[in-house]
């Protein structure tokens, strides 16, 4: 899989990295006065998260809105068209990892609106529970845990168990509230070669649009004003995390 991350520094481009950068570099600011006024190296906890949810949720429309802003700016240079369609799905397989916090809380606050919000939980711990399951077999057989990880990923997508927010026809149901992890994937190649069986050869071009390293760090710093709830990175296991805080969010 390649991993895109130099682009042509077009207007669009540049426009669409400094308004990301503002946004972050402005949240991040943001947090850290309220750790400094908290007197701990975190800003938000159980002791504020309610208090905090309206600008959480604020925050993760924007920044969401800022990275479709910035995939307009970038996808046009790629070399290949994009093959991804409606219905497709095949990517929705995967077991998606490094969701950020924010975001988490604010896709739980969206499925607090549904009817099926212990439907959902059901199916999402029992995602988490098979990754892990697939983690600790590798694990116990590498003895490295980003080795173990790397080889269960590819295990969890081999076992081709649909993502719970995926329809019988392969759409999403969440799409517009979906994490940055699920926005940034895409094949040059028809969605045929987007199986377990194909995913490592020549006939499957897919790649990851990552953000400027800039971008990232200020991503970094705002994730770990998030340090006190214990989230875990995963989609399902942190949705599954964020479940047990209804007592808190009431």
């Amino acid at each position: 899989m390649e991993l895109c991350r130099d682009y042509f520094p077009t207007r669009a481009y540049r426009i669409a990295e400094m308004r990301l950068g503002s946004l972050l570099g402005g949240e991040r600011d943001r947090l850290d006065l309220i750790a400094e006024k908290l007197g701990r190296d975190y800003a938000i906890g159980l002791d504020n998260l309610k208090e905090e949810l309206p600008n959480i949720i604020s925050f993760a429309r924007e920044y969401h809105a800022a990275y479709d802003s910035y995939l307009k700016a970038v996808l046009p240079q790629q070399d290949k068209p994009i093959q991804c369609r409606a219905a497709c799905g095949n990517c929705c397989h995967h077991y998606p990892m490094s969701v950020e916090p924010f975001e988490l809380i604010f896709l739980y606050q969206e499925l607090r609106k549904s009817d099926d919000l212990i439907t959902v939980m059901e199916s999402c711990r029992r995602r988490a529970d098979m990754f892990n399951n697939l983690f600790e077999k590798r694990l116990e057989a590498v003895n490295s845990e980003d080795e173990a990880e790397d080889q269960a990923l590819h295990d969890y997508f081999a076992q081709w168990v649909p993502c719970p927010f995926s329809d019988r026809k392969g759409d999403c149901r969440i799409y517009g509230f979906r994490p940055v992890s699920c926005r940034m994937y895409f094949s040059q190649t028809d969605p045929c070669f987007c199986k377990p069986e194909t995913l490592l050869t020549p006939q499957n071009e897919s790649y990851i649009v990552y953000l400027p390293d800039n971008i990232e760090e200020a991503l970094i710093g705002i994730s770990e004003h998030y340090a006190g709830l214990e989230l875990p990175e995963s989609y399902f296991g942190g949705l599954v995390s964020m479940n047990a805080f209804e007592g808190v969010l009431g």
